[in-house]
């Protein structure tokens, strides 16, 4: 079936932005913005941002994870400060260790990644208060307001923030190019956790109307007057929070787990609206978006898709990792130029000197997030799904930034559980762009869609996509295809696979190309500049115009090569969506050396050597090589794609790691062995739900972190050692995982005690007779079972490289 879409419109009408926002470093690097996007140094720069909080993981393994982060296509780090966590007892500052601000900074900068500081005073994030310090209340003032009392405390945190970020704003050559203020404002609040127990006693949302644009005109104030000076000023859109207009960027987002709408009345969570495409830079558009300034006035930015969603006592779920990339699809064919996730990387609460800083709706100890980069260092399978956006957008984002988005008629009336209309939508400047597809909905079963093919209407005729076969859409599948895209001078007329990324340039070029799920990638290539072309996969055909069809079955790589008139190359490889899941692009030898952080614009703008590998194991690029990070195996392989005429020199870094290399088509291929690391451990059941587990206190010798994998039912786990709390987990059916690194209390103590109390189906009755006490009686099932405990080792191993030519 045919479904048209009307591409052929003028450009977008893009002008410099009324913000008062911007500035320069000393190296002359300039970051403005349109009313559309955000500029670097005049280009369009496409942000993609994830949340990754220093408080809440190991200060030893920052480096390593803030590398998996920039691996993972991230170029901007957020990080809430939570009050909280720095002040916990009045006038005693704690910015040591885990919460040594200014490190994490200084990390940020040597791998490279900008970074927005979340400075409060009012953070939420499932933290005790929203990380308002126990001590603030319970005085004169009102917490969240224009009282002097409560900003004298304010101006106090600000100018700490001020003292430990000081020279690491953008305008000193460091790395911080944001500042958000506040957080939901008139939005959201927080309980009042001192005194939860006993109601449902929730801090102030904030000043109202002009009280509160007047409030976050003081923080913005406070702000500048402690040093936080930054080219980006932020806050939070959405819930009726006020806009500084003109000197904050507002942001927003979208989730498709929503735990704060579940209720013991209400158990069951609706549909959200986030699946439906909309324009949210288009002031004619009548979708959902509804500012209180015209849509076109400021760049539509997010900071808070969500990456994935810590679970709540009431609303247990696991987070489709589809639900993750279809969000961000869903965001940047609307018109968002700057994409940012809450959380892309899952952390532990610290445990406070009075008590715990978790919000009581939320486990105590665990922040997992289900984010793309877990509580451990897991890369889970949102993560593959999400670099190849991100590769593609750090590519191509400069071309698809001053697209505008045009909707297909009817568009707007689609409802989230509507499973029989096709969702689509096209990002264009009425000559070429990019269809995106989404079949995709949260808390909906969605049906195949067969027989598709895209009739886009431009000045000069119409394309039909795909020409010669039709498309069958998957349930739950979200990719976007190209029209008349430009390859390095040739032009594609169309594909049916995602590109991802490109290498080379000058004689040689190479573009990379995911085919979806069961689509077979059908290229076609107008004849221009063409003498031949030819495909190790698939077939090639002549079209009666001259162009070139070259079809790729799904399921397996192949290498296209063109040759043109000019003598130069130009390659498309098109990857199987298993094999697109498995590539990574990352920069090595940056130039920097170990006290001196690299250039964050370096980094960004690929002045190191980039790099294209396939790896089942997740790994990350340094300023020295690659890290390899192997969950359970010893021994595994990758490849990377390099001139075929060169040779690498690898050494593998440890004692006893050998490491081989072969050369294989356009690949290199690897073979990393590692001495395997044994796990002593016994685990006794003390009942069926309690289980004792004795460890070799030598456990993480040789090891990055022992993981422990736990297959148990019930309502909440705990993990204790020597009877103290360490970790927990609210059931939702996946598996619970301890990275033992971080708790060396519990190996020290070589016993770890786990119990779990019953999963209930059925009703809680109180007895009527009971003469002394409540005696509650359970009719229905319950289980508290633990089925089996297994540990887990994670290998990391560094390699290094020199390129030889042959």
């Amino acid at each position: 079936m045919p479904y048209s879409i009307q591409a052929n419109i003028k450009p977008k009408k893009i002008t410099p932005s009324t913000l008062r926002l911007g500035g320069r470093n000393p190296a002359g690097d300039e970051i403005s913005f349109t009313n559309y996007y955000m500029e670097l140094n005049g280009k369009p720069y496409f942000a993609i941002c994830g949340e990754f909080h220093y408080s809440r993981y190991p200060e030893a393994d920052w480096e390593a994870e803030i590398n998996k982060m920039k691996a993972s296509g991230i170029n901007i780090l957020a990080t809430y400060i939570f009050w909280n966590h720095h002040e916990e007892i009045e006038g005693l500052y704690d910015w040591r260790g885990n919460r040594n601000l200014r490190k994490f900074i200084e990390l940020c900068q040597r791998s490279g990644l900008y970074v927005i500081l979340r400075i409060g005073p009012f953070c939420h994030g499932e933290v005790r208060n929203g990380g308002l310090p126990d001590w603030l209340f319970g005085r004169a003032f009102d917490v969240r307001s224009n009282d002097e009392g409560y900003l004298h405390y304010v101006r106090r945190l600000y100018a700490e923030i001020g003292r430990e970020a000081s020279g690491l704003m953008f305008m000193d050559g460091g790395p911080v190019v944001g500042i958000q203020l506040e957080n939901e404002l008139n939005a959201a609040a927080a309980l009042w956790e001192m005194t939860a127990k006993q109601g449902d006693e929730y801090l102030s949302g904030g000043s109202r109307g002009s009280e509160g644009v007047r409030h976050m005109r003081h923080l913005k104030e406070l702000a500048i007057g402690a040093g936080l000076e930054a080219p980006v000023y932020t806050s939070t859109g959405w819930g009726g929070a006020p806009v500084l207009e003109d000197e904050v960027l507002p942001l927003y987002g979208g989730y498709a787990y929503t735990p704060w709408s579940i209720s013991a009345q209400n158990p069951l969570q609706q549909p959200t609206r986030e699946y439906i495409f909309d324009s949210y830079h288009d002031d004619r558009a009548a979708g959902d978006f509804a500012p209180p300034y015209p849509k076109e006035k400021y760049p539509f930015a997010c900071c808070e898709m969500g990456g994935g969603m810590q679970t709540w006592y009431l609303s247990r779920f696991q987070v489709e990792p589809e639900s993750v990339s279809a969000m961000s699809l869903m965001k940047i064919a609307g018109g968002c130029n700057f994409i940012g996730y809450y959380m892309f990387h899952g952390g532990t609460n610290p445990v406070g000197q009075s008590g715990y800083l978790n919000e009581s709706t939320t486990p105590r100890i665990t922040y997992d997030f289900q984010a793309p980069i877990g509580e451990f260092g897991q890369i889970r399978e949102s993560n593959h799904r999400l670099r190849l956006l991100h590769y593609f957008l750090r590519a191509f984002g400069e071309r698809l930034a001053p697209m505008s988005t045009v909707l297909p008629e009817g568009a707007a009336g689609i409802e989230p559980d509507n499973t029989e209309t096709l969702r689509y939508a096209v990002r264009t400047d009425g000559s070429s762009g990019f269809v995106f597809v989404n079949n995709y909905q949260d808390h909906v079963e969605m049906k195949e869609h067969r027989g598709v093919q895209f009739d886009i209407q431009l000045g000069e005729g119409s394309i039909r996509l795909p020409q010669n076969n039709t498309l069958t859409i998957r349930k739950n599948a979200s990719f976007m295809l190209p029209f008349q895209f430009d390859l390095s001078g040739l032009l594609l007329r169309y594909a049916t696979a995602q590109p991802v990324t490109v290498t080379g340039s000058g004689k040689l070029s190479t573009y990379f190309f995911a085919m979806p799920e069961g689509i077979d990638g059908e290229f076609m290539l107008a004849a221009d500049g063409i003498t031949s072309a030819e495909t190790d996969a698939g077939t090639v055909r002549r079209e009666k115009d001259g162009s070139y069809c070259i079809v790729v079955p799904h399921h397996v790589p192949a290498m296209i090569r063109i040759y043109r008139t000019d003598g130069s190359e130009t390659r498309i490889y098109a990857m199987s969506s298993k094999e697109a899941s498995m590539l990574w692009e990352v920069e090595t030898e940056m130039g920097g050396v170990e006290d001196e952080p690299v250039s964050v614009l370096a980094s960004t703008a690929g002045r190191g050597r980039r790099r294209i590998l396939f790896s089942d194991t997740p790994l990350a690029g340094t300023a020295y090589g690659l890290e390899f990070f192997s969950y359970g195996a010893n021994e595994f392989s990758f490849r990377e794609y390099t001139d075929e005429r060169n040779k690498q020199e690898w050494q593998a870094d440890g004692e006893g790691c050998r490491i081989a290399a072969e050369r294989d088509g356009w690949f290199e291929n690897c073979h990393i062995q590692m001495p395997a690391k044994p796990i002593t451990m016994e685990v006794k059941r003390i009942h069926d739900h309690k289980v004792l587990i004795s460890l070799d206190q030598r456990i993480l010798e040789d090891a990055q972190d022992v993981l422990l994998k736990i297959d148990y039912t019930g309502n909440v786990g705990y993990a204790f050692s020597k009877g103290r709390l360490f970790h927990d987990h609210f059931y939702n059916g996946a598996p619970w995982e301890i990275g033992l690194s971080r708790f060396q209390e519990a190996i020290e103590g070589g016993e770890i005690v786990l119990e779990t109390t019953p999963l209930r189906k059925g009703v809680m009755n109180v007895a009527q007779d009971a003469a002394m006490a409540v005696e509650q009686l359970f009719e229905g099932e319950q289980t508290a079972e633990f089925h089996e405990v297994s540990a887990e080792v994670v290998y990391h191993v560094a390699v290094t490289s020199r390129i030889r030519e042959l």
